[in-house]
Parts: structure tokens; sequence; C-alpha cells
């Protein structure tokens, strides 16, 4: 019985040692396995979402490239690999079908983890912000060697803007290396009626690539506010040569709207000629009563 049951076990250990010998076989050395390429596929889909939320586009190789090459070398594999892989796949539809249902169940489960706020968790004070587009120009700006020479300012006048709100300057810009512009920034900044200013200034450069910028400014000066200004194209310079691009142009303005009685108190009090404390109209009977107090006074007299 012990024979037969040894005997047994050794067909089983050389069957099994078969089959492995012809998966290996199936796929090629040099060939990533489906768990390493499902890895792999995954970080570089994370990966195009980040550089897309930058406003790094599907033009910026060489730029794409880097962040491309930290992807497989976090998994520990070669460009080579890689690109060998792929091609073995491709012919091997089944197999690559069957990895690509893994990446996107990967994909989803992130996903719902997000919106569920397993990374940015929401609070209630984040609940009550109200926030919403001011910007009142247009969206988008192409600048060519047939175009006046402008450094894009705007000016936005004061429309019931408060102590404790924020600002958001967002957008696409692109600086062709032909633009004769030098030193070139975006300005952001709060204007005060007391001449007072609170701003940001961001660095750009003329290398052809598309970026995507954020400028973000609060209100925290207790005086009544002007303006909110700034420049989406500047530099030193504005003579020759110009190609740029700006596009998908916003200004939000972000404001808790249960904060808004307290803030008016903090302001009546620190800025009263702006912001006098306007004393409530007088009720009916009280109105009333006051014109009755006047009469008795002068029917004394």
């Amino acid at each position: 019985m012990s024979k037969l049951s040894n005997k047994f076990i050794y067909q089983i250990v050389f069957v099994t040692g078969i089959l492995l010998v012809f998966a290996a076989c199936g796929r090629p050395k040099g060939v990533l396995s489906e768990n390493e390429m499902v890895n792999v596929l995954t970080d570089l889909h994370k990966l195009d979402g980040s550089l897309a939320a930058k406003g790094i586009s599907y033009n910026d190789i060489d730029k794409k490239n880097e962040y491309y090459n930290a992807v497989l070398k976090k998994n520990k594999v070669t460009k080579a690999e890689f690109d060998s892989s792929v091609v073995w796949y491709s012919k091997n539809q089944k197999s690559f079908e069957h990895i690509y249902d893994k990446v996107i169940t990967r994909l989803t489960d992130l996903q719902t983890d997000i919106n569920k706020g397993k990374y940015h968790p929401v609070d209630s004070v984040d609940l009550a912000k109200i926030k919403y587009n001011i910007w009142p120009k247009r969206a988008k700006y192409a600048l060519t060697k047939d175009s006046a020479r402008t450094h894009l300012d705007f000016e936005i006048p004061d429309h019931n803007f408060m102590l404790g709100d924020v600002y958001v300057l967002k957008l696409l810009q692109r600086i062709a290396p032909e633009d004769s512009s030098t030193k070139q920034l975006i300005r952001f900044q709060i204007n005060y009626v007391n001449g007072r200013v609170r701003g940001v200034i961001k660095q750009t450069n003329n290398d052809g690539l598309t970026k995507r910028y954020e400028l973000r400014i609060s209100s925290t000066h207790p005086s009544k506010i002007k303006s909110i200004s700034g420049e989406l194209l500047g530099s030193s310079t504005y003579k020759g040569k110009q190609n740029v691009l700006v596009d998908s142009i916003s200004l939000t303005r972000i404001y808790n709207a249960n904060k808004q009685d307290s803030l008016l108190k903090v302001l009546q009090q620190a800025d009263p000629i702006h912001y006098p404390v306007i004393a409530p109209p007088l009720m009916p009977e009280l109105i009333q009563s006051k014109h009755q107090n006047i009469r008795r006074l002068i029917l004394k007299k």
C-alpha cells in the first residue's frame, strides 16, 4: 500500500513538472507574467491620468518618457522586457484580454475608493463651501505673429467679495520657443480699497510645453476688497514675435456660507467706513408707540 502511494505521488510530481515546462515554453523568456503585466499597466494608466490632470499632453513625448521609465523602474522591469511583453501578448489576444480585465477591475476599485473619500475625506466644513466661476472673459487666447502684443491682463471689480474668500485661478499655457518675450510670468492678486495688495506670481518659460497652472490666494485682511486682478501672460518685454496659447481659463471664488454673518461683524469693527452697522427697521407696533409718545409730549406743552 505504501509503495502504491509513493508511486502515485511520483506520477503527480512528474505530470506537474511536465505542465510547468510546457507553460514556460508557452511564454518566452523575457516576457512578463500576467500578474507583472497587470501591475505595470495599472500603474501606467494611473500615471496617464495624473499627467493629463497636470496638463501634459500626449505630444510631450520626452517629458512623458521620464515618468514612464520611473514606473518601469518601480516595478523592476526594463523597457526591453516591457516592449517584448506587449508584442507577445498582443499576439495572444485571450491572455491580453484577461490581463486588461484585471487592470480595469483595479482601476474601477480605485475610483470607487476615491469617490468614497478614502484618500481625501470630505468633512462637514468643506460641504458648506460654495464654489462658482467668476471669470468674465474668454476662456481661450491664441497669440500669433499677427496678433497685437498683449500681456493679457484682467481686473474683476468687487462682487460681494468678503474676508475669508479663497480665489483659485486655473489655466493651460504654452509659450513656444520662438516667442520673443522674456521672464514670462502669471500674476494674480487681491486689491483692497486702502491700497493694500495680496498676491502671488508664478514664473513660466517658453519651452514649448503645454502646462497646467493653478494660483490660489485667500482674503485674510479685514478690509473691503476693491477688485481681483492679474496677468495671464506677463513678461519684461512685449516686442517681436509671439507664439502663445492660453486655454481653459477659470477663476473660482470659494467661501463658507455659514460664516458670512460672523465675518461681516469682523469687517464692521475693522472697517466701519465701508461696512457700517445698519440698525434694523422698527416694527410697525414700535413705530406707532413712538408716535404716541411724541404726541403726548406735544399735548403737555
